[in-house]
């Protein structure tokens, strides 16, 4: 039982960890670098990189991650304080999904429908107004994400005796 413990709280950092560095990368590394480009090309290879999300191990992680966590608290049920640090990780993990589900996604989904052509006018305008909104949004998932796997790392920290 002790290492079926050890092996859902670590299931569960390891998911609050990738989704965590997933979306810290977007906002520090590959939207910054999409500004810098010209618009039709940042646009085209936004809306390739969403399609590419769908069919990648992203959605494991997404839909895994509450699993663990779920089971990690099921298991460390007796232990008071290691089952409340992996509810507030689920609660920091629903909040990532809401502001996703709400505000991400239907702002990716504009873009994905949009058909541009390289010498369309107003693409900049476009592309501005799509990724001011866009990264204002995904910071809120960074600092969700950051909590969630904050609290989930606490749940490993805290009693550690509690896994013996």
């Amino acid at each position: 039982m002790k290492s079926l413990k050890l092996a859902t709280l670590i299931a569960a950092i390891l998911g609050t960890g990738a989704l965590f560095g997933f979306y810290f990368t977007m906002s520090v590394s590959i939207m910054p670098g999409l500004d810098l480009t010209e618009s039709y090309a940042a646009i085209t290879a936004n809306q390739d990189i969403g399609r590419a999300n769908k069919q990648s191990l992203f959605f494991v992680a997404l839909m895994g991650t509450p699993i663990a966590i779920l089971i990690a608290a099921t298991l460390h049920w007796k232990s008071a304080m290691q089952r409340n640090w992996l509810f507030l990780g689920l609660l920091g993990w629903i909040v990532m999904l809401g502001v996703t589900l709400t505000l991400n996604v239907p702002l990716n989904n504009v873009l994905d429908g949009l058909v541009i052509s390289p010498d369309q006018e107003m693409l900049s305008d476009l592309w501005d107004a799509y990724s001011i909104d866009w990264q204002k949004w995904n910071w809120l998932r960074v600092l969700s994400s950051g909590v969630s796997l904050t609290f989930v790392a606490l749940a490993l920290r805290t009693e550690p005796e509690a896994l013996t």
